[in-house]
């Protein structure tokens, strides 16, 4: 039978799993994790809920970083204004599943479970977030772009958890979007794009840009290649639909149940265009 264990706060919830990291599983919101119980894939002996400590709760937001706890909910993410200010935030959990999961599913809960189709993860990758990871052995910090370093594997000891996620919340002039194509309304995306950009002075060329993938392959990723293409070029729509082109460069889908790899990777093309329109859309620019 699998014990039950209900930490009241940081320390606790770091001690219990150092007592049973061979065995313990992290629970606050359940969404990913339940998942994997139902279809038999894990069978952890005890299960640390970690949903009532207060320190892994909440948002904060300062003049230079926004730190998100890790039992924060999407709803909550919803309902806070950083969803308006950083839209692309706004706009990923309005297509996440329902609002059942939305109400329980954790953003630290998702990030732990690397699964690649997360719609979370772009917007974050686009601000270049960094997750905060804790255990008895004190505190570290891992930018999220080299958290996940495989298929449903994240840079996690047996007796670490995350603890909650930080990014630069001083960035008042750029403006964000994020674009997804499923099967069905709220469901695992089959492509999605996270996109992010800063303008010059006048809207019409792009200074800075941060483009992000989710299902593209093993882990969700930046496109690089597309960021370079832009950074310094004007803002129309030709230009967006050219450095979208180059979106394959940095991607490796498969094929699944959700696409083959050449239609994930048309899709790709069109949702990086898409969303990077958009974005320029938002920030006043050339339309």
């Amino acid at each position: 039978m699998t014990e039950y264990l209900k930490p009241v706060d940081r320390e606790s919830a770091r001690r219990y799993l150092d007592e049973h990291r061979d065995s313990a599983k992290i629970v606050a919101g359940g969404q990913s994790l339940s998942l994997l119980l139902r279809q038999g894939l894990l069978d952890p002996d005890v299960m640390i809920d970690i949903s009532d400590v207060d320190e892994f709760s909440g948002i904060e937001t300062g003049p230079d970083r926004v730190s998100i706890g890790a039992v924060t909910t999407y709803e909550q993410l919803e309902s806070h204004p950083v969803s308006s200010t950083v839209e692309t935030l706004g706009d990923s959990v309005d297509v996440i599943a329902d609002r059942q999961v939305r109400t329980a599913g954790t953003i630290g809960g998702a990030i732990s479970h690397a699964d690649p189709s997360l719609d979370i993860v772009p917007p974050l990758l686009c601000l270049d977030a960094t997750v905060r990871i804790g255990s008895v052995d004190g505190e570290r910090t891992v930018p999220l772009e080299e958290f996940h370093d495989g298929y449903m594997a994240a840079d996690l000891a047996q007796n670490e958890l995350v603890e909650g996620i930080t990014f630069d919340g001083s960035a008042s002039d750029w403006e964000s979007n994020y674009a997804k194509h499923s099967r069905v309304s709220g469901g695992w995306a089959t492509v999605g794009i996270a996109s992010r950009v800063r303008t010059t002075d006048d809207r019409d060329a792009f200074t800075d840009v941060r483009i992000a993938a989710a299902a593209v392959g093993d882990t969700a990723v930046r496109l690089s290649s597309v960021e370079d293409a832009l950074i310094g070029e004007p803002t129309d729509r030709e230009t967006v639909a050219d450095a979208a082109s180059n979106a394959t460069a940095d991607i490796d889908p498969l094929d699944d149940l959700s696409g083959s790899a050449e239609y994930k990777k048309h899709l790709a093309r069109t949702l990086v265009e898409r969303s990077i329109n958009r974005t320029v859309d938002r920030t006043g620019g050339v339309r």
